[in-house]
């Protein structure tokens, strides 16, 4: 849908923050290069005969090999490096298709194709694929999996909309309004933004209207047919891919809905191919866009080379429109990628030593990269207003509520009074019961007191009346006694009888009045027990009241208590976990660090090209891991992984590697291999063994890969067997089921295998066997090259020869003569020359029909190395007598007789040898 001309917004390169938007910054902001390699057209194929090749590709070190001729080349090193028979889907999904996610996720992102004028530039980015799919480029493929993602996800709406715009002759023109004057680019001062105002937006929604626009906008774009390519863009091309994602649902907004919307810009850019007129031929209006096609690269090369500057200073972005449309993507805040693409001609090397230079420059720089995001005033507004009733709504409930509070409050405040005014009532009356009762308990008290002290004055005089009397009686008595001494003692017994019983009367009387005096007393407490009984009835309500109120609000307070503690227990147990958590995945990353940084210090190549035949007598150049050139480390004839550790170049050899720097080169691994060495140091051989057992595939990734990095070098190799590392490898290989693992796995055996001593050990612990097993089941052929390469090792034993024969080992190797990878043959070409030097041209591999391979191989003119390795078994092959008649059946004579005119001297002289035998007299 066409919603009109707008002002185009590019990709804001100033940290400043746009009003409305929210910014998450990240750190994985590095410029990602890739190299392409475009494949020779028939063309150059019959130019170039069987030259070799002068561009190299090694996708599984991310390397490009550029040979200036057969003994000097350089090397560069790229985050991927794609050979000529990648796929367009490959190259899309492997290295454009994270930057395309990042986009959808309010990311900015650039996508970029640099490199010289046929080399395949617009083939990458822009290839429509209308009559075939499969070819389809990275703008239309990118597209199509935004509007799939789009449509899949069920948590969000977008909005796709794109500008197609060219840079030609330094003029900015919209491509889907090729009528339209220049447009022009402003930047805000404010912001950083740089403004294109006046291009057309379109919105799509299916790849038909996309593939409909993009055929619109190529037709109108300046082409031009020169001596390089027919097809010649003369202008730069930016497509501008705007993708706005908001909530799935905004009918109906809550207070948690999201009013926040990301908004991604993708840069789709195909440059103009840099050209130099003596090749291109342009004159006249070509030439004029060509001058001005080399300026703004030239422009570009310079903010490169500012920004790749270990200390930048002044970026120069406004030499060009075209650098200051790109400032975001270099310097910026977008996630780049940026494809080069060289041809594979030896013709242009110096334009692609130039490309590759540019990749190595741009891959230094890194972006401050960010997530986008901006308030959608339409959902805040709804939200607001979905919080405004929810607020009116809490208000009238809460109003409601206060005055029902009230009523009840009124209510329980009159019944309150009521109960006020009993208990002053009650308290009232209380008062005048006990003033009533304390009279009369005074008066009962007075009455008791008389009533005791008139019983005591008649009881006291009673009994002094009584006493006065006895004493008469007594003086009386005793008057008498004189008289009458017999008949006085028994009168004074019958007295004093008489008076105890008197006495005895006396005291139960006194007993008597002091229980009746204790009855009054019980009486009294009875009474005032009574009067108290009576005002704690009458106070009973208030009191029970005011007793379940305090019991309701100390249960209230102890809920309260037990909640806090609860909540502060929790934060307790939260705490110490987050705190053993965190230690323990720091501990982790820490040990992690350490292996991978040991790891990619010298991540382990495969297998190398075998001995060369022809190489008798000429001079070899030393080289190590990292130095930029496929290398191998050599010993006893065989040949494995590069080692870590190896010794520096001498001072003034010619090695490859003198001219990009090899004693910076060396000073950087020797700095790997010391970190190396201080984490055996820390954690042993034993430990990095038992790390292969590991669940976690990444572990056990790194740990072989540090095993095959320690077995490329001869000192290590008997050791690391003696250590057990021989059998933790074999378990590895029986166990695993991961690709990239196994042919690590693999690589380590071959290394192992060079040592004459860990020969034995292989093939005595099953060694063979295993690697058969794994052969079955190889598909990719690097896994497929670390096998052969292994085998190929073991082939140059005299004393196990029998063992290879009878494993099967020999077999798997005829077998896989039926690959079609040269890395994969030149292994194979290798254990044929080793099998047939070791035993003089007595080997089973006539026995096996492996003649007719070895003459295949042997006849590839284009692959050197393995035709080189499959004559020299052939000539080993056809010196024994025993094989005659093998070698007239199978028509080698002619190859023997062609191998006896070639250019090298060792073959030539061996198959001259074999064919002045008289058996093989024609």
């Amino acid at each position: 849908m066409d919603i009109g001309v707008q002002t185009l917004v590019f990709l804001s390169a100033s940290p400043s923050k746009l009003p409305g938007f929210l910014y998450i910054c990240t750190a994985d902001g590095r410029v990602r290069v890739a190299v392409r390699l475009r494949p020779m057209l028939e063309a150059e194929i019959k130019a170039v005969g069987d030259a070799p090749p002068t561009i190299e590709i090694e996708p599984e070190v991310k390397r490009v090999l550029v040979k200036r001729d057969h003994w000097d080349s350089d090397s560069y090193q790229f985050d991927m490096a794609f050979p000529e028979s990648t796929s367009q889907r490959r190259v899309f999904e492997e290295f454009c298709q994270p930057v395309v996610e990042s986009c959808m996720k309010g990311y900015n992102g650039t996508v970029m194709a640099y490199g010289q004028t046929g080399t395949g530039k617009t083939h990458t980015l822009g290839n429509l694929g209308l009559t075939d799919p499969s070819q389809r480029g990275i703008v239309v493929r990118s597209l199509d999996h935004i509007l799939a993602t789009a449509e899949a996800d069920q948590e969000g709406k977008y909005e796709v909309s794109l500008s197609y715009l060219q840079l030609y002759m330094e003029t900015v023109l919209d491509l889907l309004q090729p009528d339209k004057d220049g447009l022009n680019i402003t930047e805000d001062p404010s912001t950083g933004e740089v403004l294109c105002s006046g291009a057309k937006v379109v919105v799509i929604s299916s790849t038909a209207d996309l593939i409909n626009l993009l055929s619109v906008g190529e037709n109108n774009r300046v082409v031009a047919n020169q001596k390089l390519n027919a097809t010649s863009s003369r202008s730069h091309s930016v497509l501008l891919v705007t993708i706005r994602r908001l909530p799935a649902d905004t009918s109906s907004m809550g207070l948690t809905q999201s009013v926040t919307a990301t908004r991604g810009k993708l840069l789709l850019v195909d440059l103009a191919g840099s050209e130099r007129i003596s090749k291109s031929g342009s004159e006249g209006q070509m030439l004029e866009e060509a001058k001005f096609i080399n300026l703004s690269l030239t422009a570009l090369g310079k903010c490169i080379n500012a920004l790749s500057d270990s200390t930048p200073g002044h970026i120069p972005y406004r030499d060009s429109k075209l650098t200051r449309i790109l400032k975001d993507s270099f310097g910026g805040s977008a996630k780049t990628s940026l494809i080069i693409t060289v041809s594979p001609l030896k013709t242009h090397l110096s334009e692609t030593a130039s490309t590759l230079a540019f990749g190595q420059r741009a891959i230094k720089i890194e972006n401050n990269t960010r997530i986008r995001e901006e308030v959608d005033l339409k959902l805040l507004n709804r939200r607001l207003q979905a919080e405004l009733d929810n607020i009116n709504i809490s208000y009238e409930r809460q109003t409601t509520q206060i005055t029902e509070g009230e009523a009840k409050l009124a209510q329980v405040s009159a019944t309150i009074e009521g109960i006020e005014k009993q208990k002053a009532g009650v308290e009232k009356q209380l008062l005048a019961d006990r003033e009533a009762a304390q009279r009369t308990l005074d008066d009962l008290r007075k009455e008791s007191a008389a009533a005791v002290a008139k019983v005591k004055s008649e009881l006291e005089g009673v009994i002094s009346q009584e006493k006065q009397a006895f004493q008469q009686e007594l003086e009386k008595k005793n008057q008498e006694i004189g008289q009458l001494r017999t008949g006085a003692n028994e009168e004074l017994q019958k007295q004093s009888s008489t008076a105890s019983k008197q006495i005895q009367m006396l005291q139960e009387s006194n007993i008597e009045i002091k229980a009746q005096l204790a009855a009054k007393d019980a009486s009294l407490f009875e009474l005032q027990k009574h009067v108290q009984s009576q005002g704690d009835v009458k106070g009973a309500a208030v009191a029970d009241a005011r007793k379940e109120m305090s019991h309701l609000m100390e249960k209230l307070a102890q809920q309260h208590k037990q909640h806090e503690e609860e909540m502060e227990r929790q934060r307790v147990v939260l705490q110490a976990a987050e705190g053993a958590n965190k230690s323990l995945k720091e501990e982790n990353q820490r040990l992690m660090g350490q292996l991978e940084a040991a790891v990619s210090a010298n991540d382990p190549a495969s297998p190398a090209e075998g001995p060369d035949p022809g190489a008798k007598g000429k001079k070899k150049f030393w080289k190590f891991p990292g130095s930029g050139s496929r290398s191998s480390v050599k010993m006893n004839g065989q040949e494995g992984f590069p080692a870590v550790g190896s010794t520096p170049p001498p001072e003034g050899s010619s090695t490859p590697d003198s001219a990009s720097g090899s004693r910076g080169t060396w000073t950087q691994h020797r700095d790997a291999v010391s970190a190396v060495s201080k984490l055996f140091e820390h954690v042993g051989l034993t430990t990095v063994f038992g790390l292969l057992k590991y669940d976690d595939r990444d572990v056990r990734l790194h740990a072989v890969k540090v095993i095959a990095n320690l077995a490329a070098e001869e000192e290590n190799q008997v050791n690391i067997v003696q250590e057990g590392g021989l059998e933790a490898l074999f378990d590895l290989l029986q166990t695993c089921t991961d690709e990239m693992t196994l042919r690590v796995a693999a690589g380590a055996v071959a290394n192992l295998a060079m040592s004459e001593q860990n020969q034995h050990r292989i093939v005595e612990e099953g060694g063979l066997e295993l690697l058969v097993k794994l052969s079955t089941s190889a598909v990719d052929s690097q896994t497929q090259r670390m096998i052969a390469g292994a085998i190929a090792n073991l082939c140059g034993n005299a004393t196990i020869l029998d063992r290879l024969q009878a494993s099967g080992s020999l077999q798997v190797l005829v077998n896989l003569t039926n690959s079609e990878q040269v890395d994969v043959l030149s292994q194979v070409a290798r254990g044929f020359a080793n099998n047939s030097k070791c035993t003089k041209g007595k080997t089973h591999l006539v026995e096996l029909g492996a003649l007719p391979a070895i003459l295949n191989l042997a006849s590839k003119t284009t692959v050197p190395t393995v035709r080189k390795h499959a004559m020299l078994a052939l000539c080993q092959i056809a010196s024994c007598e025993v094989n005659v008649a093998a070698i007239k059946s199978s028509g080698a004579l002619d190859m023997l007789t062609e191998i006896a005119n070639a250019e090298w001297d060792e073959f030539k002289s061996m198959a001259s040898t074999v064919l002045a035998n008289p058996l093989y007299a024609r």
